[in-house]
């Protein structure tokens, strides 16, 4: 069994909603180490200095691309253990701070 991880991106209509297959791996591990960069290049790209963590998750959930993540089996839902939003608040907030 392979774990898929897409990244959706646009607004949630169906007129600009976009999905891409980010990758394919065998461990769930990977798959959330690859879903994590996405969102990590995202805030790095998108943060200016002073701002405010609620203003970079805010650019995150508008802007960035979410990374979800499903087997590749007949259960097809996204998989537990990994939450792209629960994941970018905690990482706006390292970022505003000054952690890597």
């Amino acid at each position: 069994m392979a774990y898929l991880v897409e990244g959706l991106s646009g607004q949630g209509d169906d007129d600009n909603s976009k999905v891409r297959r980010i990758g394919e791996y065998e461990a769930l591990p990977d798959a959330i180490a690859s879903a994590k960069r996405i969102i990590d290049g995202f805030l790095r790209r998108e943060y200016r200095p002073g701002m405010e963590p609620g203003m970079l998750l805010a650019r995150y959930k508008e802007l960035g691309e979410h990374p979800h993540i499903f087997r590749d089996d007949a259960n097809t839902f996204n998989v537990p253990g990994f939450s792209h939003l629960q994941y970018a608040t905690a990482r706006s907030a390292d970022i505003c701070s000054g952690k890597k």
